[in-house]
């Protein structure tokens, strides 16, 4: 009797018995070829059904809860993205561990890019160097960078320091007795704080707040000397703060008078501060290059931009590409820092 072997192709089982000839070609080359066309048809039902994306309403998960500048960019683009992809995106807000949360039901998803992240770079390149979070970085997909923070380095207006070498010097004929605050042990703006800190060579102690509204008021009651935030710059325009250093990439168009700390001689300190699309890993390349093209598209409508301003935010659109490589640099940078620094998560 002769022996049987099956293989299973999704719901086809191709069988074969022991090798027979009919003229040149074996009964087992026979069943190869239709294993190979068999999966050659696989794939284009695969493709095809890519093609077809997006043919229901896409989830967007933003990892923060309702009222912060995630929230905002998540709200945002899930409005810019629905009338261009002809389907709802829904925007949901799962916040909870600083953003984990999100980020793990995201990475836990299927790749189909019917379940997206509304995340900021510190839930990818700081908070897996703090705690077990559950993922990193090569969980996700790369989709698009939507914006990017406005922030500034502000003082208290009773301190006695007037430019950011002042400051500097100042904290040096003061050590430890200078302090500043920040949102968070962890956040972007305490690492970002740190970096300056450091790369400028005087103490300073760390006062962490659950926020960055505590911490303003804090600032304002003249309990806290110096901070990098984006809500100093309301109050800096109004004069209750003194802004000493725009913290970016470019001077603020609401306070171009105020140099970058790059301009200032700490080109050095990373002011990564991004909103951004991602997916699951294994996301499909036209899906990404997809949603990447209408992310670019509503960076580019005046509408999305105003309302990007009113939130502290300027449009920041890059590519899958250097989306990755952005991401790559600051788990590298950032990383290092929290190791050196010895910063633990709360």
């Amino acid at each position: 009797m002769a022996a049987f072997r099956s293989i299973n192709i999704g719901s086809v089982s191709l069988a074969w018995g022991n090798t027979r000839r009919f003229g040149g070609t074996t009964m087992r080359d026979m069943w190869r070829s239709l294993i190979v066309l068999a999966s050659v048809a696989a794939c284009a039902v695969a493709s095809a059904a890519s093609a077809a994306y997006p043919e229901r309403p896409i989830r967007l998960i933003i990892a923060y809860t309702p009222g912060g500048t995630g929230d905002l960019v998540g709200r945002l683009i899930a409005d810019a993205l629905a009338p261009r992809l002809g389907v709802p995106v829904v925007g949901v807000n799962q916040g909870g561990a600083n953003g984990a949360i999100g980020a793990r039901a995201v990475a836990a998803a299927a790749p189909d890019g019917y379940t997206l992240l509304l995340a900021g770079n510190a839930i990818f390149s700081i908070l897996p160097h703090l705690s077990n979070v559950g993922y990193d970085s090569t969980n996700f997909t790369p989709i698009a960078n939507i914006s990017e923070s406005q922030r500034l380095l502000a003082v208290r207006n009773t301190l006695p320091v007037t430019t950011l070498a002042e400051l500097v010097g100042y904290a040096k004929r003061n050590p430890g007795r200078v302090n500043y605050g920040t949102s968070g042990i962890g956040s972007t703006l305490h690492i970002m704080t740190e970096m300056f800190r450091r790369e400028a060579g005087f103490e300073a102690v760390h006062i962490p707040f659950r926020g960055s509204a505590p911490s303003i008021q804090a600032m304002l009651a003249g309990d806290v000397d110096f901070m990098i935030d984006t809500v100093v710059i309301q109050h800096v325009q109004e004069g209750r703060l003194r802004g000493l250093a725009a913290v970016g990439q470019r001077r603020l168009p609401q306070l171009p008078d105020i140099p970058t700390l790059a301009e200032l001689g700490y080109p050095n300190v990373r002011t990564s501060g991004w909103q951004a699309l991602m997916g699951p890993a294994g996301l499909p390349g036209d899906v990404v290059n997809l949603l990447a093209t209408q992310v670019e598209a509503a960076t580019q409508d005046p509408a999305f931009l105003e309302r990007l301003a009113r939130g502290g935010l300027e449009p920041s659109f890059r590519s899958p590409t250097k989306l990755a490589e952005d991401l790559r640099e600051d788990n590298l940078q950032f990383g290092a820092l929290i190791r050196s620094a010895g910063i633990v998560g709360e």
